[in-house]
């Protein structure tokens, strides 16, 4: 925990069962950027895994989580109604 503290720095304490435990000032990406990278991840996981970019990024949303729940299907820990 040290290792962390030293790196992140603490944002304050908490109590959980009468003890204080420090709370980490990890950074956190907004939903705007994430949403962002997901999307070029998509048009940039499409382009090379079909040797062409998508015509639009729908096309590579659709193709990208459709990959991902046919990998989940195989592990066998797809959800229904989880993955669109």
């Amino acid at each position: 925990m040290g290792e962390l503290i030293e790196r992140y720095g603490t944002s304050g304490t908490v109590a959980i069962g009468g003890r204080e435990f420090p709370v980490l000032d990890i950074p956190m990406m907004s939903d705007e950027t994430w949403h962002r990278l997901s999307v070029e991840n998509a048009v940039h996981n499409f382009t090379t895994q079909n040797g062409r970019e998508p015509e639009s990024v729908d096309e590579a949303l659709v193709w990208q989580r459709s990959l991902v729940a046919e990998v989940l299907g195989k592990l066998g820990t797809a959800r229904p109604g989880t993955v669109a």
